[in-house]
C-alpha cells in the first residue's frame, strides 16, 4: 500500500517527465551545448551553441565579421586584410592577431594550431589544407570571382547564421538593395549606346583586367556603365602570376574598345597621359583616368564593401551631373557608419575615394589571396 509520501514522489516524477517531453529541442546533431551548421558545400559542422571561435581565411570575407558585429570571436586572420591601412584604423587590434594564412594555399599550420579556433571558415584550397593536417573543422564557402550580387546576398545570410547575427546580415542586404535601387533610378534613362564604357587596368602594365565573366561586369552595370571588355573572359586559362579571375589583355584590345573611363591601381593618371600608347584613348584625352579606391580591402574583389561602394563611386565618376545633390564623401561616410559602425571623417572618406589608403600587394598584381 502506497503512503502519502509515495504518492507525492510518484506525482513529481510523472510531472518532471511530462515537462521534459514538452520542452526538449535537441536533435541527434544538436544538443543544449552544440549547434549544427550546414556549410555552402553541403557539409555539416558542429559548433558550440554559443561562444564559438573562428579562423577567417580569405581577403574579402575577412570584413564580414565586422559587418556582423562579431569580430571578437575571430582568433586567426588572413595577412592581407591585417596589413590594410583602413582596416587597422577600424580595428587597431588586428595587427596583433595571429595571421596563419597569407595567400591562397599558404597556411602556417603550426601558427593556426596555437590559436585553437573551434573552426576555420575558408574556401576550397585553404580548407582542404586545414582538414588534411589538423582536426579543426572547416566551414566551406563557395565564392568565386564570377559571383555577383545574388551570391553576395547568399554569403552574407550564411555568415549571419554562422555568427548568429541574422539581423545584422539583413541590415547589410537592405542597404545593398537600397543602394542598387538608388543607382537604377538615377541611370535607368541613359540609352545603351550612351553608357560609359569602363576599363579596369591593374598592375604596372595597366593591362590586367576583369572580363565579362567576372563580378566586375555586374558592378559596372549597376553604375549605369558597361565593362569595356565584357566580350573577353578572364576566369578561364589562368595566366601565371595572376590572381584568379584576372588576366592580361593586349594594348591592341584596349585600343579597339577605346574606353570612356579607365581605372588604374598603380602609378597615376598622368603616366597614361604621357604614354604614346595610351594618350590617344578617349578616357585619357578627356581626363577620365582614376585611381581605384581602396578601403578595408581591395575593391577589385567581390566583397561586401565593394558591392555597395564601387558602383556608387563609379556612377559618380561617370555621371557627376546626375549625383550633384549629395557629396560622394557623405555616401561613403554613411556606409561605413551604418554597416560597420565605423564613423569616419570627410578626410578619411576622401582617401577612400582617391585610392590613397595604403594597401597590400603580392607579386605582379594586388591579390586577395
Amino acid at each position: 500500500m502506497m503512503t502519502k509520501t509515495s504518492y507525492v514522489l510518484c506525482a513529481l516524477i510523472i510531472a518532471a517527465g511530462i515537462l521534459c517531453c514538452g520542452c526538449t529541442t535537441t536533435t541527434p546533431a544538436s544538443t543544449a551545448e552544440t549547434r549544427t551548421i550546414t556549410d555552402m558545400a553541403g557539409n555539416q559542422i558542429t559548433l558550440p551553441a554559443s561562444g564559438a571561435t573562428f579562423g577567417i581565411f580569405g581577403g574579402p570575407i575577412s570584413q564580414v565579421p565586422y559587418l556582423l558585429g562579431a569580430n571578437e570571436s575571430v582568433t586567426a586572420v588572413t595577412k592581407g586584410p591585417q596589413m590594410m591601412e583602413m582596416m587597422q584604423q577600424m580595428d587597431p587590434g588586428i595587427a596583433s592577431k595571429p595571421a596563419p594564412r597569407t595567400t591562397n594555399g599558404n597556411v602556417n599550420i603550426e601558427q593556426l594550431l596555437v590559436t585553437n579556433p573551434d573552426c576555420v571558415i575558408a574556401f576550397d584550397v585553404d580548407g582542404e589544407i586545414v582538414e588534411s593536417q589538423t582536426d579543426i573543422p572547416v566551414i566551406y564557402l563557395s565564392g568565386t570571382m564570377s559571383d555577383g550580387f545574388d551570391e553576395m546576398r547568399q554569403e552574407i545570410v550564411f555568415m549571419g547564421e554562422v555568427f548568429q547575427r541574422p539581423e545584422r546580415a539583413q541590415a547589410y542586404i537592405d542597404y545593398l538593395d537600397e543602394t542598387l535601387a538608388f543607382l537604377q533610378n538615377r541611370t535607368a534613362d541613359i540609352p545603351e549606346d550612351e553608357r560609359v564604357t569602363v576599363f579596369l587596368g591593374e598592375g604596372v602594365s595597366h593591362l590586367q583586367t576583369l572580363g565579362g565573366d567576372t563580378f566586375f561586369t555586374e558592378w559596372t552595370e549597376a553604375a549605369g556603365c558597361r565593362n569595356a571588355v565584357a566580350a573577353i573572359e578572364t576566369t578561364q586559362g589562368q595566366q601565371e602570376g595572376m590572381h584568379t579571375g584576372i588576366n592580361e589583355v593586349s594594348m591592341e584590345q584596349v585600343l579597339a574598345v577605346d574606353p570612356g573611363l579607365i581605372i588604374i591601381d598603380t602609378s597615376s593618371p598622368a603616366e597614361l597621359a604621357n604614354d604614346n600608347r595610351w594618350k590617344e584613348l578617349t578616357a585619357v584625352k578627356e581626363g577620365r583616368v582614376y585611381k581605384q579606391p581602396t578601403g578595408l580591402f581591395l575593391w577589385s574583389r567581390p566583397s561586401a564593401e565593394s558591392a555597395v561602394l564601387y558602383p556608387v563611386w563609379l556612377a559618380y565618376k561617370a555621371y557627376p551631373d546626375r549625383f550633384a545633390d549629395v557629396p560622394l564623401t557623405d555616401r561613403v561616410k554613411d556606409f561605413y557608419n551604418e554597416i560597420f559602425e565605423f564613423p569616419i571623417t570627410d578626410a578619411q572618406a576622401q582617401k577612400v575615394i582617391d585610392g590613397a589608403y595604403g594597401s597590400v600587394t603580392f607579386g605582379q598584381v594586388q591579390q586577395s589571396g
